[in-house]
């Protein structure tokens, strides 16, 4: 019997955990529109951003907060940017030297395998200097990337994901709105997602995508990878 209630209480101890930890996402956050030679804020949360709750950094799970950060310039170069601990998230800052949409991204898998699982934690934010709206052609190196695009009309509110590089269909993207509304979408056939604001504000976006594969992570067994991408957008 003791071992019966032993069981019972750690299955339900492995899925708190789990739910309260993998729910989570990394997000980056910076102002969308920036200005040339002017030092420019970004901060970086681990946690659940359309709650407004975020963790402390050093609660975050496994190694996340040791996440690399990459900045895209719209000539396409990459530098990694430099960031300082700030309680519940971490600060960067740059200096734009040209017109364009610049890419902050990141990509970190943690290196904690969790029931066969690595969690692959994404994140990138896009912004916009001057009156050109030319961005890098390169895709950044993320597996799984929310790209935020216009059509022809200058219509904003399109997000395109890619998976390793490649528009991807089908992937389920949860959009949360700033009167706390959220829904489920999935990406067209060629990888794209349209939103139709229904308020004024900040749209956050997390895209999943799990696959099926095998391997070792830092000497531990693994049989799926779980992939999630976030991007905020201000409509």
């Amino acid at each position: 019997m003791k071992l019966y209630r032993y069981l019972i209480l750690a299955t339900l101890l492995m899925l708190a955990f789990n739910s309260t930890s993998f729910a989570h996402a990394l997000w980056i956050e910076a102002e969308p529109q920036g200005a040339l030679g002017k030092s420019h804020a970004v901060k970086i949360f681990y946690g659940e951003y359309a709650e407004n709750e975020f963790e402390k950094t050093n609660k975050w799970y496994s190694d996340v907060n040791t996440f690399l950060l990459w900045l895209v310039a719209p000539d396409g170069k990459k530098v990694q940017l430099s960031y300082s601990e700030a309680g519940d998230h971490y600060m960067a800052t740059f200096i734009p030297n040209q017109e364009g949409v610049y890419i902050l991204t990141t990509s970190h898998n943690a290196k904690e395998v969790d029931g066969g699982y690595i969690y692959q934690f994404n994140a990138s934010a896009a912004v916009t200097v001057g009156k050109s709206k030319e961005v890098a052609q390169s895709v950044p190196g993320n597996e799984l990337y929310l790209e935020p695009v216009k059509n022809s009309k200058g219509k904003s509110g399109i997000v395109k994901a890619y998976y390793k590089g490649q528009p991807a269909a089908d992937i389920t993207i949860t959009v949360f709105g700033p009167a706390g509304w959220s829904k489920n979408f999935k990406t067209d056939k060629n990888g794209v997602l349209e939103i139709e604001p229904l308020w004024k504000g900040t749209y956050a976006l997390e895209g999943f995508y799990t696959s099926r594969e095998t391997g070792s992570h830092f000497n531990v067994a693994y049989e799926h990878i779980w992939r999630c991408a976030t991007l905020r957008l201000d409509l």
